[in-house]
Parts: C-alpha cells; sequence; structure tokens
C-alpha cells in the first residue's frame, strides 16, 4: 500500500466520521465549513500542529475580514459601489497580512473569507452570535485534518511500504 493510498484512506474514514457528527443538528456544525478547515490545513503544506495552527488562524483571519465587510457594507445596504470597494480592500488586506508571520498563507485567509460569505448567503447571521457555528466549524475541520493525515500515516506504518522512485 503506498502512503497516498494510506493518506486516502484515513481521510476517507475520517471525513466520514465527520459528516456523520457534523449531521447532528444539537451540535449546531457546519459540515462544508469544516471542510474548509481541514483543506486549509492540508493546503499549507504543513503537517501537525503547525498545520492547525496555521488552518485556524488564517480562516479565522478570513472570517472576520468577510465579517467586517459585511458589517461596512450594512451601512449603506443600497449601494451597489460599497460592496465592490470592500471586496478590494478585504482582498488587499488579506494579503497584506502574510507579512505577520502566524497570518502568512493568504490562500487560508481567502477560503475562511469566501466561506463565511457562502453561510451568510445560505442564512447564517454572520455579524451575530451564531458566527460562533462558523468558527466551532473551522476549529473542528483543523482537527480533522490533523486526524486525516495521523491515520494515514498510521495505516502506511501498518500496512505500507515505500514505493521506490523512478
Amino acid at each position: 500500500m503506498s502512503l497516498l493510498f494510506a493518506l486516502g484512506l484515513g481521510t476517507g474514514i475520517c471525513c466520514a466520521i465527520w459528516g456523520w457528527i457534523s449531521s447532528i443538528p444539537a451540535l449546531g456544525l457546519i459540515t462544508w465549513v469544516g471542510f474548509s478547515g481541514c483543506t486549509a490545513y492540508f493546503a499549507s503544506g504543513k503537517h501537525g500542529l503547525e498545520g492547525v495552527k496555521t488552518a485556524i488562524f488564517s480562516t479565522f483571519s478570513g472570517m472576520i475580514s468577510a465579517i467586517f465587510a459585511m458589517f461596512i457594507s450594512g451601512f449603506l445596504p443600497t449601494s451597489a459601489f460599497l460592496p465592490v470597494l470592500m471586496t478590494g480592500i478585504i482582498s488587499a488586506t488579506m494579503c497584506w497580512q502574510s507579512k505577520a508571520k502566524v497570518l502568512w498563507f493568504i490562500p487560508g485567509a481567502f477560503m475562511g473569507c469566501f466561506t463565511t460569505f457562502a453561510a451568510a448567503s445560505v442564512g447564517v447571521n454572520v455579524l451575530s452570535a451564531e458566527v460562533i457555528h462558523v468558527a466551532i466549524s473551522f476549529i473542528c475541520g483543523a482537527i480533522l485534518a490533523i486526524s486525516c493525515d495521523t491515520l494515514g500515516q498510521i495505516i502506511f506504518r501498518k500496512f505500507g511500504k515505500q514505493e521506490i522512485e523512478q
């Protein structure tokens, strides 16, 4: 079994469990927001706790950016110009903030931002306490990712063998 196969198997198992857990209404989790947090982990190329930290900080910074843009745009709800202006400002600041070491992963910020906009578009009031559902789902996604990564490694150590590079 290759490392990729083992990682895929571990990821499939963990993602199925996440899909089941996140579908329990009383928990208030948003399945696809968790998958966005998981994606940020793997896309960053970092593993272990460094990957978890990267996923959480980057998606949270994007979430905050989206909330800020929606809040400011709400002052002139009939304006077509203000949301466009806020899109430009927020996009630029998500790039500029990468100068801060902990916010280096720009794609994760964009994932957090567009995921928060998507949550708002399906009825989550992210300008209220409901935003906690988005935040917790991002955290769960980062935990999901390290679980996928770890289980894949365990499966590989138990059943895999190193491939010879051609």
